[in-house]
């Protein structure tokens, strides 16, 4: 079962972050950075990381 968190950023940006059991190298989870517009959005940035708990203690907003 796949896991999305998403949580508030700083200066309003959500922060996504994904939980993969397998990749090529370990257990991951990937974050992606990204604002919402009216009718737009767009990624800041991405990055893959084995410590999530440092975003994640911000608070979730919403989880799917």
């Amino acid at each position: 079962m796949t896991r999305i968190l998403s949580v508030g950023g700083k200066r309003n940006e959500f922060i996504a972050i994904k939980h993969y059991n397998k990749t090529s190298i370990s257990e991951k989870h990937a974050v992606v950075i990204y604002k919402e517009r009216e009718n737009d959005g767009f990624v800041i940035t991405a990055f893959m990381t084995s410590k999530p708990e440092k975003i994640i203690k911000k608070g979730g907003l919403w989880k799917k």
